[in-house]
């Protein structure tokens, strides 16, 4: 997994506000192009296909993130809203 994609995460998880930005995405590439803008404006490179890649292995990517510390309320509610199955790949709407 790119490391810049950890990275970027590990930002979101601490920044309130990063998370807030999310909150108007409607579905999984909505998500993914937030990612990247925002990722971006912070300094951190990478593609649409390489967040698509993280996004669709979630349980990977908050594991490589955490550090073993428990999921963040960010983390529960895109998971109980249904954006984000941490057990399972989530399928992208083209």
């Amino acid at each position: 997994m790119n490391q810049n994609i950890v990275d970027y995460y590990q930002t979101v998880r601490q920044d309130k506000a990063l998370q807030a930005a999310y909150a108007g995405c409607e579905n999984f590439d909505q998500i993914i192009e937030k990612a990247v803008d925002e990722g971006r404006k912070l300094g951190f490179s990478f593609t649409k296909e390489e967040a698509l890649a993280a996004g669709m292995n979630f349980k990977a990517l908050c594991s490589q993130a955490a550090n073993d510390d428990e999921l963040t309320e960010f983390e529960l509610e895109m998971i109980s809203a249904g954006s984000i199955s941490p057990g399972k790949p989530i399928k992208p709407e083209f």
